[in-house]
């Protein structure tokens, strides 16, 4: 069994991300990563592939590839040609691990996730409010598409109750108040040809 961390302080890092090894994981050791070190911390998503990041046996970060958050995106696919593709719903590494870890994670992972499944593309997110600009995506072959739509959800208080069919039933009568969502960097990856 490995460790998710180090016992002690101090413990050997890597110096290269060739020494980093990937391998799937259960949600909830991906889970572990993203609570650590994930902006989003313990932020509920949905994924359907999950693969961690190892150095010695330690855990040092995750990458989760599930659903599509939209049912259509112009030129690419819509509800009836999103099979085969997927979105990197998180993905996260140790502060401690040496540059480019995070291109070299995506690159294998991908090449792991096509051997697993029929892979037409994918489609990541880079959030701007949290200062993400998606450069790691550029470096890992992505084409920027630029950013996606502005769009508002409704706050209760502190807490975002969204902005979907279901949430308009919901918010009828509460006081609360529309706020901008975030915009994020969208960036798509083919790996066959888009019917069009």
């Amino acid at each position: 069994m490995q460790s998710l961390f180090p016992e002690k302080e101090g413990g050997s890092i890597p110096t290269s991300p060739l020494q980093l090894r990937f391998e799937i994981v259960q949600p909830k050791t991906a889970a572990v990563a993203y609570r650590k070190w994930h902006y989003l911390g313990r932020n509920p998503f949905l994924s359907q592939v999950n693969f961690g990041a190892y150095f010695n046996g330690v855990l040092l970060g995750a990458i989760s590839f599930g659903p599509l958050g939209a049912p259509e995106l112009k030129g690419y696919w819509d509800r009836e040609t999103q099979a085969g593709w997927y979105e990197i719903k998180r993905l996260v590494m140790s502060p401690e691990c040496p540059r480019n870890s995070e291109s070299r994670f995506i690159g294998k992972t991908i090449t792991l996730l096509r051997k697993r499944c029929v892979v037409r593309g994918l489609v990541a997110y880079a959030d701007d409010s949290a200062g993400h600009t998606g450069i790691i995506y550029k470096a890992s072959g992505f084409k920027y598409l630029g950013l996606t739509a502005a769009k508002t959800d409704f706050w209760v208080g502190d807490k975002n109750v969204g902005a979907n069919r279901s949430t308009k039933i919901k918010i009828k009568g509460q006081v609360g108040e529309w706020r901008p969502r975030s915009r994020k960097h969208l960036f798509i990856k083919t790996f066959s040809p888009i019917p069009g």
